[in-house]
């Protein structure tokens, strides 16, 4: 089958793309998924290079949104026929744990993700556990699936569930033009949030106000964008602010969220550790929460309100699968507005 596969962490030269990896075989409760696109996340870049403490077995093939038909079923599947249109839940758990109890199976010790712990969809098929599937309505395209698994579900997950926004809420997001801004944004505006954003390039900036963003920074001017915020909030400031950005953003979060606010932490592009005043924490009541991903549920949610066309996801570029390479410089870069797709 088609496939990128990665043979040792590096650089984008250690993306390989081939025609003839061997196919995945399916177990009893699985299902073969032919992909029909996926896209790239920042979490695809940090596991190319070498994420910190996770060892790959090479040949090992990226990426954690699929897309696609159900081509194949396990002997014990049910639920699911060949040529049912699916996209995948980008984890795999099947704990029967106090996590799973209590409707968190995500967050079970013995959770997977796709494209890190076992192979993802930088492919043309991949081996999904049938409890990981979600039908796609007719209506939604697999293009705009694929948005949704890692970038889509982090962003209803920390807006709604983990950040439990409110109409009236004051909310802050780092990036708002990227896939996971761009629905976080979507999201809040529909609780009724007034929304706080950041962009760094011209078009980016123009493409927030677009979406009615109430307040918009350029984080690459060098403005002192924690000042002005407490300058608009009279001082109070943000009730959520939702943050991928890591150490960099971390003084500013944490000067501008406002006393009983919540800063949300889903990612690490600036590094791994950040200073904390914990007596300015507890005094502020602030409480800062990490996350990653979501239920299972919250995506057939998100894919909901994307066929209802409340939810908009935004394809910024798409590409062929034998262009993965190219996809993930072009992620590096920072100049596309929402999500790079390959088409496989």
């Amino acid at each position: 089958m088609k496939a990128v596969i990665l043979k040792e962490n590096g650089g984008t030269d250690k993306l390989i793309y081939t025609e003839d990896h061997p196919m995945p075989v399916i177990g009893a409760n699985d299902v073969l998924v032919n992909i029909k696109a996926t896209t790239v996340n920042r979490a695809d870049l940090v596991i190319r290079t070498g994420y910190p403490g996770l060892a790959l077995n090479f040949p090992h093939i990226l990426g954690g949104d699929i897309s696609g038909v159900v081509s194949d079923t396990g002997s014990d599947v049910k639920g699911f026929s060949i040529g049912d249109r699916v996209v995948a839940w980008s984890i795999v758990s099947e704990a029967d744990d106090e996590w799973a109890k209590r409707g968190k199976a995500g967050q079970s010790i013995s959770w997977q993700y796709f494209g890190m712990h076992r192979d993802g969809s930088y492919a043309e098929y991949a081996a999904v556990p049938a409890s990981s599937l979600v039908k796609l309505p007719d209506n939604v395209s697999f293009e705009e699936a694929a948005c949704l698994p890692v970038a889509g579900l982090t962003a209803i997950h920390g807006v709604k569930t983990v950040g439990d926004l409110q109409k009236g809420d004051k909310f802050f997001i780092w990036g708002g033009t990227s896939g996971l801004g761009i629905i976080a944004i979507q999201i809040a505006k529909s609780i009724g949030a007034e929304v706080f954003a950041t962009a760094g390039f011209p078009h980016k900036i123009d493409f927030l106000k677009q979406m009615g963003v109430d307040h918009i920074f350029n984080h690459r001017d060098g403005s002192a964008i924690d000042d002005e915020v407490l300058k608009l909030t009279g001082g109070t400031g943000i009730d959520v602010i939702l943050d991928y950005v890591g150490p960099e953003a971390f003084p500013k979060n944490f000067k501008m969220v406002k006393k009983g606010g919540k800063i949300l932490f889903c990612g690490i592009l600036t590094g791994r550790e950040a200073m904390v005043s914990l007596h300015q924490t507890y005094l502020r009541h602030i409480s800062l929460m990490g996350l990653y991903l979501g239920e299972k549920r919250e995506l057939e949610e998100l894919v909901m309100l994307v066929s209802e066309g409340k939810v908009k996801p935004h394809i910024g570029a798409t590409l062929e699968l034998k262009d993965a390479a190219k996809a993930h410089e072009m992620m590096a870069k920072g100049e596309v507005i929402g999500k790079i797709v390959l088409k496989v």
